[in-house]
């Protein structure tokens, strides 16, 4: 029988992830909400721009919660709305309603997330007797499912190197790019590097890497760089101006004995000329990732892909795992408390 889905949010990620839904062989979509005034009352398919679904969105969450669906599909933004964003999904989990989602980047790994957004999550699971899995791209599947697929089949460890190089020209969502420091001048303390968001979205991915790996680091240490263009540009979030940032690296080392254990890099850019000495997407792509293990054997792999496919990846990760996390125990699921999924979803 079809899991009953219903989705919250049709933002960049959130779009890809509703296109994803529609006619899914194993999901049926039964409820759609969207805050965007131009979105509500309209059929979900048509939003998507797919075929009419008789699945009309509304701006309501309790008219969701009414569906008594099995998941919901939460696709909120999370940068700088932790707490609402927990707000807005505990009353499923409390309700008996799983959830899955690319947001809520503290339960990437549970262990080393906030415990302010964290501990509520898991005592609405316990009290719905329900179960949350939050996946995604980065961090998520390229930090610990494909990492992991990898050293499934390594050696003795040395390193572990993995990085994200995005093109976020075309992404149009503002908050985001602010997020990162873009348009700012070239010594701006961004908040993705500098305030908590950083920590609990990206350290906790390290310090839960190294857990995974049977080690304790010492400490994680980081440097930030950035880079600029010399004339405006325009970008799908708006005007990037000239001698402003334009690209950054941020790496963080998970330091074990001494020595860099886990190197963790992001490197974000608006421009496909601005900061060249960064590290590059393969083949030329908008995006790209970089996992490498120094070791015996040593592994070096790369994925190239468009900006539009990274976000439908971080969107259908946490989709794909609707039935296997409808079938867990209760409780917040880190990516190793769950079985292998795959999709399912064959096109003729």
């Amino acid at each position: 029988m079809k899991k009953r889905v219903v989705v919250w949010g049709t933002g960049p990620i959130g779009m890809p992830g509703l296109r994803g839904l529609i006619d899914h062989p194993e999901y049926e979509l039964v409820g759609l909400l969207a805050w965007a005034p131009e979105k509500v009352g309209r059929d979900a398919g048509d939003i998507a721009g797919r075929q009419k679904t008789g699945v009309i969105a509304t701006n309501n969450p309790a008219d969701l919660l009414a569906l008594k669906p099995d998941c919901l599909v939460y696709q909120g933004n999370y940068s700088h709305r932790e707490a609402e964003c927990v707000a807005d999904v505990i009353p499923f989990l409390e309700a008996g309603i799983n959830v899955v989602g690319p947001a809520l980047m503290d339960l990437i790994a549970p262990d080393f997330g906030r415990p302010e957004f964290v501990d509520p999550i898991a005592k609405a699971c316990e009290k719905g007797n329900s179960s949350i899995f939050c996946g995604g791209t980065d961090p998520g599947y390229m930090t610990i499912g494909h990492l992991f697929s990898l050293l499934s089949g390594a050696g003795a460890v040395d390193s572990v190197d993995v990085c994200e190089i995005s093109n976020l020209n075309g992404y149009s969502s503002f908050l985001s790019i602010m997020n990162w420091g873009f348009n700012q001048p070239l010594d701006y303390r961004a908040p993705m590097f500098y305030d908590d968001i950083g920590k609990g979205w990206h350290e906790s991915t390290i310090w839960g890497i190294a857990q995974y790996l049977g080690v304790e680091l010492d400490e994680i240490v980081q440097t930030y760089e950035t880079a600029a263009l010399d004339h405006d540009y325009d970008a799908a979030w708006g005007k990037g101006l000239a001698n402003t940032i334009a690209a950054t690296r941020w790496t963080m080392k998970g330091m074990y004995k001494g020595q860099p254990l886990i190197i963790y890099r992001k490197v974000e850019r608006c421009h496909t000329d601005a900061g060249p000495e960064f590290e590059q997407p393969l083949n030329g792509a908008e995006c790209g990732y970089q996992v490498i293990i120094k070791g015996d054997p040593n592994i070096h792999t790369e994925m190239a892909l468009s900006l539009y496919d990274g976000c439908s990846i971080t969107a259908l990760h946490p989709i794909n795992a609707i039935n296997e996390v409808c079938a867990a125990k209760p409780g917040i699921l880190g990516q190793l408390d769950m079985p292998h999924f795959w999709t399912r979803n064959v096109r003729r």
